[in-house]
C-alpha cells in the first residue's frame, strides 16, 4: 500500500515536472522567437515623398559587425584551364604536393532538364587540350591509382558557339548589358557592408544610385520577374510554364547578343525548371555537379553557417566553400571569363549571388574587394566603353529583426539599384543624364528596370515627351523623367511594400524650421570653406517651404507569419524629420534638404543639400574637377 502511494506521488511529481519543463521551454521559445512585424502604408494614393534616413543610424548597430574571413581548404589546383580554353596540368602544384607521377582525366558535365547532371566517362589527357564545353570534372591519380584530386573546372567555350551562330559587335548605339545582382540587399545594407564598391561606383564610374527604388513583392521570384519580363507575378499576365515566359534575354539573343546566366545555389535560383538551358552560357550545371563531389547541403550546414556568421568556429572550413574557394567566387569567375572571352561582341550578362546574403547580412562584406576589383577591371580594360553596368538587388532582408526599427522597416523595402552609362551616351543624349539625376530621387521599381532594358535593346535613346501626370504607366524607362506626382498606387506597389513618407505643412515661422534653415546655411558655408577665397559667404534670405515628413504606417498583425511574446515589448521610436526649402543671399540660390531634428543643437542632415534652381554663370570660377562646389558657390 505504501509503495503504491509512493508510486502515485512519484508519477504525479514526474507529470508536474514534465508540464512545468514543457511550459518553460514553450515560453522560452515563444519569447526568443524572432520578431518580424509587418506594416502597411496608409497613404499609397499620395505623390511619393522619398524616404530619407541616416544610413549609420545607431538603432541598427546591433545588427552589424565586422565579419571574420571564412576559411576554405588550402590545397592547390593540380590542373587549370587558361583564358584560351586549354586544359593544362599544373606541374608546379604537383611537385609541391610531393607527387612524382600523376595521371589526370576529365569528364564533361552534362545538364539534363534543369534538375539533373551527369559526368561523362573520364578521358585521360597528357598534353594541353582544348575543352569544347564550359564545365568539366577533373580527377587525378597517383601511381598506385589512389585518387589525389577531384575538382570542377570552368571556362567559356566560344569555339563551339561560333560554329553554331553569328554574334553581333558592340557599338556606340548598340550596347552590351552587364547585370550584377546580389540577393536580399537593401541600399542601406549595401552602403554599410560594401563601402569600397559603392565609393568606387560613385567617384570613379559616376554611377546613378536610385534612392527610391522599391520592391513590388515579398521574395525573389515576383521581384525579379518584372525586371526580365515587365509582367506581374502570379497573375494572368504570365503564361504558364517557365519555358514560355518571355524573358528579355531572348530578345537580346535574337538581336545578335550572346547571353549568360551565372548564379549560385540551384535550390534558391529564382528561375528554374527549364526543359533546356535558358541562355547560351548557364552556370547551373556546375553548381549541381558540386553535389556529386561533396555531400549535399544539409540542415546541419545551415546551422554551421549561422554560427560562423556570428564569428564562431572560424578555424573550420566553411560550408560556403567548395574545395579551396568560396562559392560566390565561382559565380564571379564565370562572369569575368564570359566578358573577357567574348571581347567586343554584344553580350547580355546576368550574374546573381544568393548564398552569402540570403540568410545573413554581414558575410557579404567579405566580397567587397572582389566586387570592387571586378568593376575596376571592367573600367580599366575598357569593357564599359560600350556597355551598361547595373548593380542591383531584388529586395531587402526578409527575416531580420532590423525591419522592426523605424529605419529598418523603410530601408528593407528599398533594394539596391545603381547604373553606370558610357560617357558618350551622356554627352550625346544629355536628357538621359538629366532625367537619371532626377530619378535618383523619385519612386522607381523593377518595372522601370525592364522598360529601361527595352530602350537599351532597341537603341532608343531619343528624348520623349513628358509623361502625362494623369495617366502614369506602371513601368517607365529610367531614361525618361519619372513624374514627381507618382504614387505607390500608380506604380502598382501594394500598401505592404510602399515606402513613401507622408507630409504635414509647417509654418516658415516655426522655431524648428528657423533653426534648421540656419543650420543648412551654416553647412553650405562650411562646404565652401573647403575652397577659401573664391565664393561669397551666404546668409538666409527666406524659407520657401517646410513640412514634417513621416512614415504613415501601421502594424498589420494579420499579415504576420510568426508570433513572439517580445512583439508586445518591441517599441518603434519615430524620429522627427523635417523637409525645408530655402533661398540664400546674395545670388538667390535655392536649396532643399531633409534633416532629423532632436533639438536646436541636435540636427542631422539626411542626405545631400540639393540645389533646386540653376546656378548658371554664378560658379564659373569653379574648375570641372571641383564641380561638386558649383551647386553652392557664388563666385567673388
Amino acid at each position: 500500500m505504501v509503495q503504491r502511494r509512493r508510486l502515485k506521488r512519484y508519477l504525479r511529481n514526474l507529470l508536474l515536472f514534465v508540464v512545468v519543463a514543457s511550459a518553460v521551454v514553450y515560453f522560452n521559445i515563444q519569447y526568443n522567437w524572432p520578431v518580424f512585424h509587418v506594416f502597411r502604408n496608409k497613404n499609397i494614393l499620395a505623390p511619393c515623398i522619398i524616404p530619407k534616413y541616416d544610413l549609420e543610424d545607431p538603432q541598427l548597430d546591433r545588427f552589424f559587425w565586422s565579419q571574420v574571413p571564412l576559411k576554405c581548404d588550402t590545397w592547390e589546383n593540380l590542373v587549370f584551364i587558361d583564358s584560351a580554353g586549354i586544359l593544362h596540368i599544373n606541374e608546379t602544384a604537383i611537385r609541391r604536393g610531393g607527387h612524382d607521377h600523376v595521371t589526370c582525366k576529365y569528364g564533361k558535365i552534362q545538364l539534363h532538364g534543369d534538375y539533373k547532371v551527369t559526368i561523362a566517362d573520364l578521358t585521360e589527357f597528357k598534353q594541353p587540350e582544348y575543352i569544347d564545353t564550359d564545365f568539366v570534372n577533373v580527377q587525378c591519380f597517383s601511381d598506385d591509382q589512389k585518387q589525389i584530386y577531384n575538382n570542377l573546372h570552368m571556362h567559356v567555350d566560344i569555339k563551339s558557339i561560333k560554329k553554331q551562330r553569328e554574334i553581333a559587335t558592340e557599338s556606340k548605339d548598340q550596347l552590351s548589358v552587364y547585370l550584377f545582382g546580389i540577393d536580399s540587399m537593401s541600399r542601406l545594407i549595401t552602403e554599410r557592408k560594401l563601402k569600397k564598391t559603392m565609393r568606387y561606383l560613385r567617384e570613379e564610374l559616376d554611377a546613378y544610385v536610385l534612392k527610391g527604388y522599391t520592391k513590388v513583392a515579398d521574395n525573389s521570384f515576383p521581384n525579379l520577374l518584372p525586371v526580365f519580363t515587365g509582367l506581374k507575378a502570379y497573375t494572368k499576365e504570365v503564361p504558364p510554364g517557365i519555358d514560355n515566359i518571355p524573358f528579355i534575354w531572348k530578345n537580346f539573343s535574337r538581336k545578335g547578343y550572346i547571353d549568360h546566366l551565372s548564379e549560385d545555389h540551384p535550390g534558391l535560383a529564382s528561375f528554374q525548371g527549364f526543359n533546356s538551358p535558358p541562355v547560351t552560357h548557364y552556370l547551373r550545371p556546375f553548381f549541381m555537379a558540386m553535389e556529386k563531389i561533396v555531400s549535399p547541403r544539409s540542415v546541419l550546414n545551415n546551422a554551421y553557417m549561422f554560427v560562423q556568421h556570428r564569428n564562431f568556429l572560424q578555424n573550420n572550413v566553411s560550408p560556403m566553400c567548395f574545395g579551396n574557394q568560396l562559392k560566390h567566387k565561382y559565380v564571379m569567375d564565370y562572369t569575368r571569363r564570359f566578358v573577357e572571352t567574348y571581347g567586343s561582341h554584344l553580350k547580355f550578362s546576368f550574374t546573381w549571388i544568393n548564398e552569402i546574403t540570403h540568410d545573413f547580412i554581414n558575410i557579404v562584406e567579405l566580397a567587397d574587394v572582389e566586387i570592387l576589383n571586378y568593376f575596376k577591371w571592367l573600367k580599366d580594360s575598357k569593357r564599359l566603353d560600350n556597355a551598361v553596368l547595373i548593380f542591383f538587388s531584388d529586395h531587402g532582408p526578409r527575416y531580420s529583426e532590423m525591419q522592426n526599427t523605424a529605419v529598418g522597416r523603410i530601408s528593407n523595402l528599398l533594394p539596391l539599384f545603381t547604373m553606370v552609362l558610357p560617357d558618350h551616351i551622356k554627352s550625346r543624349f544629355p536628357h538621359i543624364h538629366r532625367n537619371l539625376k532626377k530619378n535618383t530621387e523619385r519612386l522607381s521599381t523593377h518595372y522601370d528596370f525592364f522598360e529601361t532594358m527595352k530602350d537599351i535593346l532597341n537603341s532608343d535613346f531619343a528624348e520623349k515627351p513628358n509623361i502625362d501626370s494623369t495617366a502614369i504607366p506602371r513601368g517607365i524607362s529610367l531614361f525618361q523623367e519619372i513624374p514627381s506626382s507618382r504614387s505607390c498606387k500608380t506604380a502598382d506597389i501594394s500598401e505592404h511594400y510602399c515606402p513613401c513618407y507622408s507630409s504635414k505643412q509647417l509654418s516658415p515661422n516655426d522655431e524648428r524650421v528657423r533653426a534648421i534653415s540656419l543650420f543648412i546655411v551654416d553647412r553650405i558655408n562650411a562646404i565652401l570653406g573647403e575652397i577659401p577665397g573664391r565664393c561669397a559667404k551666404l546668409s538666409l534670405d527666406s524659407v520657401e517651404q517646410a513640412s514634417l515628413v513621416y512614415a504613415d504606417m501601421e502594424r498589420d498583425q494579420n499579415a504576420e507569419s510568426y508570433f513572439s511574446f517580445r512583439s508586445y515589448l518591441w517599441k518603434i521610436e519615430e524620429k522627427t524629420r523635417i523637409l525645408v526649402s530655402l533661398k540664400t543671399s546674395p545670388g538667390g540660390a535655392q536649396f532643399e534638404t531633409t534633416v532629423e531634428y532632436r533639438g536646436k543643437r541636435n540636427i542631422k542632415l539626411l542626405g545631400d543639400i540639393n540645389r533646386t534652381n540653376k546656378y548658371g554663370d554664378q560658379a564659373k570660377c569653379i574648375k570641372f574637377e571641383e564641380k561638386f562646389y558649383r551647386l553652392y558657390c557664388l563666385c567673388l
